[in-house]
């Protein structure tokens, strides 16, 4: 009896907060107690739940962004709401789902611990720039001229030019604290440009410097 009481309970706690948010001298602390656990929870990611959810396969990954569903996947007191409903509680609470500027999330197992490396090797190099260096590192390639596209009329504009349309690449870095970058380029970025681009890397700092981070494709 005990056990339906409590999920009576929360299943009625996101209408509550639905007829209660909007009301004049509605309960505040209620609203900002939902919504610290709504933040908590889209902060984390998508987990275990939001992979049941979406998954094609019992192996699939767990799902890179939130929607609608998967947060009402997550909560286990908006489970039997419809999407509407879902995105009615995060009205309620001041939140919202923004595609165009999503946050992604890893299907990588180890990414937290990975990014707490990452910090941990920029506060080094932070709290010693004489003798650490941390360096973001990836590398990009471009055209000699850009792909056609259509005119302002929808025709598509056909540009004679003479030669091959060869794709130039590049791998450089960014030093994350001075702005500092070195790069290398060519046709080419294979094996061997990128041997020949760590040692230039190697050369690139003075001897004092003892340590060199690499974050490589960020």
């Amino acid at each position: 009896m005990a056990g339906y009481k409590s999920s009576k309970r929360k299943a009625s706690r996101a209408s509550w907060l639905i007829n209660r948010a909007g009301t004049v001298g509605g309960c505040f602390a209620e609203v900002e107690a939902v919504r610290e656990e709504l933040v908590e929870l889209l902060h984390a990611g998508p987990g275990e739940a939001a992979r049941r959810e979406v998954a094609v396969t019992r192996s699939g990954p767990a799902p890179s962004r939130w929607t609608l569903r998967t947060i009402r996947a997550s909560v286990d007191w908006l489970t039997d709401y419809t999407v509407i409903g879902v995105w009615r509680v995060l009205q309620s609470c001041g939140l919202g789902l923004h595609p165009s500027g999503a946050r992604l999330f890893s299907p990588d197992p180890d990414y937290e611990s990975k990014v707490r490396w990452l910090h941990r090797c920029l506060r080094d190099a932070a709290r010693h720039p004489d003798t650490v260096v941390a360096l973001f590192l990836d590398e990009f390639g471009s055209q000699r001229w850009p792909e056609v596209a259509p005119t302002w009329g929808g025709e598509a504009a056909v540009a004679q030019r003479a030669g091959n349309n060869q794709q130039w690449r590049t791998i450089g870095t960014l030093n994350a604290l001075t702005g500092q970058v070195n790069y290398l380029d060519g046709y080419i970025v294979g094996r061997q440009q990128v041997i020949q681009f760590y040692s230039r890397l190697d050369h690139a700092y003075p001897k004092k410097v003892g340590l060199i981070y690499v974050i490589q494709d960020n």
